[in-house]
């Protein structure tokens, strides 16, 4: 494999060491990691991420440093400094007698990352509006409902990560570092809290075995009453908007790459929530 950079071919020199739905994570130089995008995804979507994390970085500190655009075969990337520690989704499994701890630690995250910035983001508005409008399970008068009702919710002007969860924080000498701001854009802080909701509520198990996707779905739904309840209590947020965000950011999802059992749960969801707006 090799790197082409302003002109000039370099070989790619490390092994792989991790993978997600969007890229694949390369070992590559000392202290450093290349996120390789899957072949599809753009070069604008690669230096959106790269641009993000750089001002998250300089703004807050507490994401990876971001060092370079890439292309390699005709794909791109970038290269990150490399996080070594244990995401909070390893602790939570390793040792089940953490969860509250794990629980409470994700709200503080959470909102410690809730700021006004100072640096330009999509609105959370117009992602799900953007989002939306690419989900063909959906008719276009649905459609035109769920915009109209994006219209209602309330504005905000907070840092919205919008993927947060346990995999996608690395704890290193006790102190959290946030990976994966690909889609992290502004607004009211209460829909990062949906889309976390919604992560944990409707995503699809990885796993065979039907006792381990009951446990770890126990888990899930302990870690996330522990989560929302620490985190209503340091923010004094209302709940019950909370609630209102569920629907538009479920609508969202339907937009993204997931397992079909999934999209059957989200897609009921979004109807029947639908239908009592109506």
């Amino acid at each position: 494999m090799k790197i082409k950079r302003a002109g000039v071919n370099m070989v790619l020199k490390g092994k792989q060491i991790g993978q997600g739905n969007t890229a694949e994570i390369f070992e590559y130089g000392e202290g450093k990691i290349l996120k390789l995008y899957k072949e599809g995804i753009s070069k604008s979507a690669c230096e959106q991420e790269f641009n993000i994390t750089q001002n998250v970085y300089r703004f807050l500190g507490i994401c990876p440093k971001a060092y370079e655009v890439v292309e390699v075969d005709g794909r791109y990337g970038a290269s990150y400094e490399r996080i070594d520690g244990q995401s909070m989704l390893q602790a939570a499994l390793s040792n089940r007698r953490s969860f509250r701890k794990e629980g409470k630690q994700l709200a503080h995250y959470h909102n410690a990352i809730q700021k006004p910035v100072d640096f330009a983001l999509p609105t959370v508005k117009e992602k799900l509006k953007r989002d939306i409008k690419r989900v063909e399970e959906l008719t276009g008068d649905e459609k035109d409902k769920l915009y109209q009702y994006i219209d209602t919710l309330p504005e905000g002007s907070v840092l919205c990560h919008f993927d947060f969860h346990l995999d996608n924080i690395i704890l290193r000498d006790g102190n959290a570092v946030i990976i994966d701001w690909m889609i992290a854009c502004n607004g009211d802080r209460l829909s990062d809290v949906a889309r976390t909701c919604i992560l944990f509520e409707y995503s699809e198990i990885p796993t065979k075995s039907l006792l381990q996707r009951h446990m770890i779905k126990f888990m899930q739904k302990r870690l996330l009453r522990i989560y929302l309840t620490e985190y209503f209590k340091i923010t004094q947020a209302d709940r019950k908007e909370l609630h209102r965000w569920k629907l538009p950011i479920a609508a969202a999802r339907l937009s993204e790459w997931r397992p079909e059992p999934e999209k059957k749960r989200l897609l009921k969801m979004v109807h029947q929530s639908m239908r009592r707006l109506a």
